[in-house]
């Protein structure tokens, strides 16, 4: 009889401890796994962060790569002013009112430049942020200070100039768009509309020395989509070329 009391006694005992051992097993299971969902949460938290991070470089890359082309060609044109102006100086040394090289030819109270171009394609445009608009479709081009393909204005001659702008809003993500007339990077005119198939439009009088460059960009980043077909245009002429005394 004690013999089986204590048989049993051992064999209650051993299934409390397996027992025992089976739920501690299963409580350390549990906080393993939860630690792994906290480490795998973290990690996707890492990698949007790191995604966004990423995104925001490449635009900071894109806009870094259109200044970098801009200043490129200013200063390509500013170094092949400069050979033509000590040509000029050497050949023309007495000539009384030398004003301005524009490509080998001197500006007067006659030197005449002006442009017309207007956007034909691709229609519609979305824009991205500071993304420049270029005018495709070129009408008039006199003097070759607009290149279609930057759709920048690029001034040979020292002068007084005006520049007009029109562009005609398709849709934005807040039914408004903001563009820009621009002078060598900064922001010096604005169009604004509020309203689908309105249109914004900015005239603005500005002092160019030459290589000077002057464009329209998108100013706020909301995606704005534009009408292209003729609808959009840019265009600017010399007022007066400044002489040698001003």
């Amino acid at each position: 009889m004690i013999v089986n009391y204590v048989f049993l006694v051992v064999f209650l005992s051993t299934r409390s401890v397996q027992a025992t051992t089976s739920g501690a097993r299963n409580d350390i299971q549990d906080q393993e796994l939860n630690e792994i969902k906290k480490m795998l949460k973290d990690y996707g938290q890492r990698i949007e962060l790191l995604e966004k991070e990423n995104l925001d470089l490449v635009h900071q890359t894109e806009e870094l790569k259109a200044s970098n082309e801009v200043m490129e060609t200013r200063l390509r044109q500013l170094e092949q002013l400069n050979v033509d102006m000590v040509q000029i100086r050497d050949k023309d040394a007495e000539l009384p009112r030398i004003r301005k090289v524009a490509g080998g030819h001197l500006a007067d109270n006659h030197t005449v430049i002006g442009f017309y171009a207007r956007l034909v394609s691709p229609h519609p445009l979305q824009l991205g942020q500071h993304q420049v608009i270029e005018f495709d479709n070129v009408i008039t081009n006199v003097g070759g200070g607009y290149d279609p393909r930057h759709g920048h204005f690029t001034a040979s001659v020292a002068g007084v100039y005006s520049f007009t702008s029109t562009v005609l809003l398709v849709s934005a993500v807040d039914h408004q768009f903001h563009i820009s007339i621009v002078k060598n990077g900064v922001d010096v005119g604005y169009l604004f509309s509020a309203t689908n198939f309105d249109k914004g439009t900015r005239t603005c009088v500005l002092s160019l020395n030459v290589g000077d460059m002057v464009w329209v960009r998108n100013f706020i980043n909301n995606s704005p989509t534009i009408h292209g077909v003729g609808y959009s245009t840019f265009s600017g002429f010399l007022i007066s070329p400044f002489s040698s005394d001003d």
